[in-house]
């Protein structure tokens, strides 16, 4: 498939990818970058959930359907959301479920050592993942006590164990959250998949981020560190909107030309 080709280390630029969670962000952002994911994250973004526990299949369906239906350039990228991979029969039944409605080209999982299992099955059904490693947020109902890893030597190997071991079993690529810079390195150097970051330095083959925090859409004051915002949304808008409602006091809109006559 053409569309992989962004998948193989020999591809000559790092991956771009942003998360969209409507039809009319994912038109907006369909071959301006190389990956749209439906991620979790709209849980907090779009539900105000304090974590991603909280998202259901459901939510993921309905989202990624919307979101696919407007993706034409881009590779669509999927989460599973939590609890819907704890084992491979669950797992395999709930990717169907996945593939049918939305249709994306990878799903998404969290893994850790006991997960392995799960990301093997699905691949070994054909099922195009990407192994998320690191700080995996479904692991957290408190964001605030998330802490980067891969400061020590064990977490370290731990975590250069994993990524070997996913690219081992198929996952088309590794995730990389909130993960030491050495880290991000040592384990980008030593697999031939591409890794992906997020919080994981310049040193990974492409980087993520939310399009709320590109855009400072988000209402949350504490963003992470790796969060860079590229537009203020939210004062521009706020702007419009005061704009707005001034004509609106005034009377000045609607004008003749916005009227039927």
């Amino acid at each position: 498939m053409k569309k992989f080709k962004i998948l193989h280390k020999s591809f000559s630029k790092p991956i771009s990818c942003l998360t969209a969670y409507s039809p009319s962000i994912a038109k907006i952002l369909d071959g301006k970058v190389d990956l749209i994911l439906v991620g979790d994250s709209l849980g907090s973004a779009l539900y105000g959930m304090k974590n991603t526990q909280g998202v259901t299949m459901d939510m993921m369906k309905s989202h990624g359907a919307v979101v696919n239906k407007e993706i034409k350039k881009s590779l669509k990228v999927l989460d599973m959301p939590y609890k819907t991979y704890d084992n491979k029969i669950d797992a395999y039944r709930n990717a169907k479920i996945l593939l049918y409605h939305c249709k994306p080209d990878l799903l998404k999982i969290e893994i850790n050592e006991k997960k392995l299992v799960v990301l093997k099955h699905l691949v070994d059904k054909k099922i195009n993942v990407i192994s998320h490693i690191g700080v995996t947020p479904q692991s957290y109902k408190n964001f605030n006590k998330i802490k980067v890893l891969g400061r020590t030597n064990k977490e370290k190997q731990s975590l250069l164990k994993l990524a070997k071991k996913s690219e081992t079993l198929g996952a088309k690529a590794v995730l990389l959250e909130c993960i030491t810079t050495d880290t991000a390195k040592l384990i980008t150097e030593n697999i031939s998949i591409p890794t992906i970051g997020i919080g994981a330095s310049r040193y990974c083959n492409g980087q993520i981020l939310v399009f709320d925090d590109l855009i400072n859409l988000s209402t949350n004051d504490k963003k992470p560190r790796f969060v860079k915002n590229y537009f203020n949304f939210n004062k521009i808008v706020g702007n419009v909107v005061k704009k707005y409602n001034k004509e609106v006091k005034l009377k000045k809109f609607p004008s003749s030309k916005f009227s039927y006559y």
